[in-house]
């Protein structure tokens, strides 16, 4: 596979990884230090941080698809630059729901052969802050 169809293949598997509930598949995303800002739903620094962060989340993800679309993807050497829109749909009702719309800002490094997150910042869109439409409490277990 070309570094576009891997880095792409990663992004699908940081989403699969995260609506099934495999916390490993979703770590193995990212590097040892990875840096991952989330906003409103949290920050960590490194894997031990984010599988508990990951576990943490407890079954709640199973309710959430995430839809990670029009990636721009900078490859320069053994690093890339992506920016993504990133939609979350709310499947726990009768009808599938928009919980939350923004963007994804990442910094991936190959590592070992394979392409990881290095770091990765989740921006909102402003429109749904705005109208108070992110409702993050429904992603984290109290």
């Amino acid at each position: 596979m070309s570094d576009i169809e891997d880095i792409r293949r990663l992004l699908a598997d940081y989403c699969f990884g995260t609506d099934s509930g495999d916390t490993e598949r979703w770590v193995a995303c990212f590097t040892d230090d990875v840096v991952w800002d989330g906003g409103a739903f949290g920050r960590f620094e490194g894997k031990a941080a984010a599988r508990a962060y990951h576990q943490g989340a407890g079954d709640a993800a199973l309710n959430y698809r995430h839809i990670n679309t029009n990636h721009v993807i900078a490859v320069d050497g053994d690093r890339a630059a992506v920016q993504s829109y990133v939609l979350l749909l709310d499947q726990s009702g009768s009808a599938l729901a928009i919980a939350f719309s923004g963007f994804y800002d990442d910094a991936l490094v190959r590592d070992g052969g394979c392409w990881r997150i290095r770091s990765r910042r989740l921006l909102p869109d402003a429109r749904l802050l705005e109208q108070g439409m992110m409702r993050t409490a429904d992603f984290r277990k109290a």
